[in-house]
């Protein structure tokens, strides 16, 4: 009876045919039992019954040859897979119901957002990566080419987690040869590079290969080379340079920004944030990851504008030396540093614990577990989203990426979590503080106001007491004219 109903469900391609094909044979019985009971039969009798009968057959014969394309169509795209444990029914809802999935920008890198996206995958088609590759990145693949290209290690993990194909053929872009420590991605990006002539179209043909569920964009095709500032005054240039810089010094990062502020952005980028439904920044590296792409004033003016909501994923470890003892809170103001005060609509963090075996057990000796400090949060009106994300996996732990992606989803459909409306506390929020900056305004108005009517009586105080003194004189001078002129007489 359960699989009854789930074939009930809407969103399937037959079950319209089905229906059709039901209707029409019901009416082609119909009509002929009515023929056989029929004594007197009038022209235009008969001719509505040849119009009912050709239409039902009509009905019967093109609700099945639907039907049966439909299901072999669906069958045949999932073959590849080779998953016995597939339904047919499922494969008849999967398609439908991905590809009227939420639009989903994910902001990220390193192997948080690849494991993000494993579980987006599972229930919207309609995603988009947008992956920063830095200048440099490069790596020498002799064995292909004779120069140095970007190695878009990022971009390669996503098209792995986003293929459609099984893990076998996904872990053929990340599987390196021990010799030459080169990927086999890094080795086909290089040579659909060639076959295509430009990078964007090298990722776009290996997206085609591996049947991608989304797509994935770098922010930009230029030359993007990366700084920091630290607090220690140094400046670091390049991406990979940072992160070792950082770790070791142990200093923290003061600042990023690009040596080359006039870059273009991938316009699809921009295209797919302004359709959006729910835009996803991080999980990744904080400065490297998640804010160089927030550099571009582009990117940033769209994430703003966007009506999508904006949801914060924390890292669930610090990173050593880039965010080394950062807490929720210091995670959450440097984004919205870099992105814009009151945006993020959503945190989402692990409160899951993290026991030291973990720690020892995963090599993560040189990493703390990211605190949660609400009261220190910038940001009254967003809303954190607690849960135990924790999962191990090869010398590290990961968020629990189908949780995570569950989260994510009901985010996207709805305006609030439990008795928490976001939208209206958040407009309530901004007018607060825009009253409270009307007020500083205000009195900042009436200050210089006074400040000026004191300067006035001041100079008004100066200018009487001048004229005093000026008559004071002008009596005594003409008293010593009156004496001289008198004495002069009297000679």
């Amino acid at each position: 009876m359960r699989d009854l109903i789930e074939w009930l469900k809407p969103g399937a391609r037959v079950k319209r045919y089905i229906f059709t094909l039901l209707i029409s044979v019901g009416l082609l019985i119909f009509c002929g039992i009515s023929l056989g009971a029929t004594t007197n039969l009038t022209p235009t009798m008969l001719i509505a019954y040849v119009l009912l009968i050709t239409l039902s057959i009509f009905g019967i014969v093109f609700s099945f040859i639907l039907a049966q394309r439909n299901i072999l169509l669906v069958s045949l795209k999932n073959i590849s897979k080779r998953n016995k444990n597939i339904r047919i029914r499922q494969l008849l809802y999967g398609d439908p119901r991905l590809k009227k999935g939420p639009r989903v920008v994910v902001i990220g890198g390193g192997s948080g957002l690849p494991n993000l996206l494993k579980g987006l995958k599972e229930y919207t088609s309609n995603i988009t990566a947008v992956v920063n590759v830095s200048a440099d990145d490069y790596t020498l693949t002799s064995a292909m080419a004779k120069e140095e290209r970007i190695t878009p290690g990022d971009i390669r993990k996503c098209v792995s987690a986003l293929s459609t194909y099984e893990s076998d053929f996904s872990k053929l872009l990340t599987y390196k040869n021990d010799d030459t420590n080169t990927s086999v991605g890094n080795l086909i990006i290089n040579a659909l590079t060639d076959i295509t002539g430009s990078f964007p179209k090298a990722i776009d043909k290996l997206s085609d290969i591996f049947q991608v569920q989304g797509d994935i964009y770098p922010v930009t095709t230029d030359d993007l080379i990366l700084c920091a500032g630290l607090e220690n005054g140094e400046v670091v240039v390049g991406k990979e340079n940072i992160s070792e810089r950082v770790r070791e010094t142990r200093t923290a990062i003061k600042q990023i920004f690009l040596k080359d502020g006039s870059l273009n952005v991938v316009p699809e980028v921009i295209d797919a944030i302004r359709k959006a439904n729910i835009i996803v920044l991080g999980p990744g590296s904080l400065y490297t990851s998640i804010c160089s792409n927030l550099l571009f004033e582009e990117v940033s003016k769209a994430i703003v504008k966007s009506k999508a909501k904006k949801v914060y994923v924390a890292n669930i470890m610090n990173q050593p030396g880039q965010t080394e003892g950062y807490t929720l809170a210091r995670y959450v103001n440097e984004i919205e540093r870099y992105l814009g005060k009151h945006v993020l609509d959503y945190a989402i963090v692990n409160n899951g614990e993290i026991t030291p075996e973990m720690i020892k057990d995963f090599n993560q000796e040189d990493s703390t577990a990211v605190k949660i400090d609400l009261e220190n949060i910038q940001n009254r009106a967003i809303c954190v989203i607690q849960e135990d994300f924790v999962l191990t996996a090869k010398n590290a732990l990961i968020h629990d990426a189908d949780r995570l992606a569950e989260i994510i989803m009901t985010l996207s459909l709805t305006k609030s979590i439990g008795d928490l409306n976001i939208v209206s506390m958040k407009r309530k929020h901004l007018k607060k503080e825009q009253m409270l900056t009307n007020k500083r305004i205000i009195k900042s108005k009436i200050q210089e106001f006074r400040r000026k009517q004191a300067q006035k009586k001041a100079q008004k105080l100066k200018d009487t007491k001048n004229n005093i003194n000026g008559s004071k004189t002008t009596i005594k001078s003409q008293k010593t004219i009156d004496k001289i002129k008198e004495e002069i007489s009297k000679e």
